[in-house]
């Protein structure tokens, strides 16, 4: 299964799991980004899977705009 473009996904690492936004994919390649901005790498599809809960909720705080406080 490809995810649709702008879909989050995660790839486990040994250092962690990495959220991405999907950007791009080519064939069993799949370009993302890190939600919030930085460097996109590039996953294979069996590397891929969907977020938890917990980390959709890292990823909504990753995502959200910062509005200016009230003085």
């Amino acid at each position: 299964m490809v995810p649709g473009l702008g879909t989050f996904m995660v790839e486990d690492t040994e250092t962690g799991p990495r959220l991405g936004r999907v950007t791009s994919w080519d064939g069993e390649l799949v370009r993302l980004t890190p939600p919030g901005g930085g460097a996109a790498w590039t996953a294979g599809l069996d590397a891929l899977r969907r977020p938890t809960e917990e980390e959709c909720t890292r990823i909504r705080v990753l995502t959200t705009r910062v509005t200016e406080v009230e003085r």
